[in-house]
């Protein structure tokens, strides 16, 4: 006599495992991103720094080449920012998803919850559930605010020297020190609000099917 099929497990592991390969794609697209950034980054950095201690045949033309790097690396950076942070909210999200199929799994099998240190929504387990309300430090060190502090250093660096040019250097100082926790905080905002959407999102459909399912 052969075994009914058990149809609901065998979704939810095709869905788990489909999750499992969402999530690493979301991770390499970033670290890629985030990879070639750095390079671009450092590249342009070399060549500043050649070019201000080399000098260049023509003294005019220096300054325009440091501004041309410094745009290309602040339009990069701004591209990839953007694109970093919607990739982090879609992996906080796929990691929520597989999360939910952990819960279902371990409240179909009893036996088996003690033994998943992963998080569910009844158990977060060792580790911390999915932080969507996390220390903004946190955000600072992960790759997305790392490309914003970058950025910030790119556009400090530009307002100091066109403050430089034009007035004493504690003006520079003080401009660029500004501009620099100006932009670091606009970064940060932008990632918070986004981790905020994200956990926005996540809560309305599960307290939805959790009225569904409870009605």
């Amino acid at each position: 006599m052969t075994e009914e099929p058990d149809v609901p497990l065998t979704i939810a592991l095709a869905e788990y495992e489909h999750l499992r390969d969402a999530s690493r794609a979301v991770h390499e697209q970033s670290t890629a991103r985030f990879t070639f950034f750095l390079t671009v980054a450092t590249a342009a950095t070399a060549v500043s720094a050649g070019l201000v201690t080399t000098g260049t045949p023509g003294g005019a033309v220096r300054p325009a080449v440091l501004a041309g790097l410094g745009a290309l690396v602040l339009l990069l950076g701004s591209a990839v920012f953007a694109r970093q942070v919607e990739l982090n909210a879609r992996g906080r999200r796929y990691a929520v998803a597989a999360t939910v199929l952990r819960t279902y799994l371990a409240r179909r099998s009893p036996e088996l919850a003690p033994f998943l240190l992963m998080p569910t929504l009844d158990d977060p387990g060792p580790f911390a559930p999915e932080p969507f309300r996390r220390h903004w430090l946190r955000d600072l060190a992960g790759q997305a605010g790392t490309i914003g502090l970058i950025n910030s250093v790119v556009v400090a660096v530009a307002g100091a020297t066109g403050l430089a040019a034009v007035g004493p250097t504690w003006l520079a100082g003080v401009g660029a020190v500004a501009l620099l926790a100006g932009s670091v905080a606009g970064h940060l905002v932008v990632v918070r609000r986004r981790v905020a959407h994200s956990a926005r999102l996540v809560g309305e459909v599960l307290d939805r099917r959790t009225a569904l399912h409870s009605g």
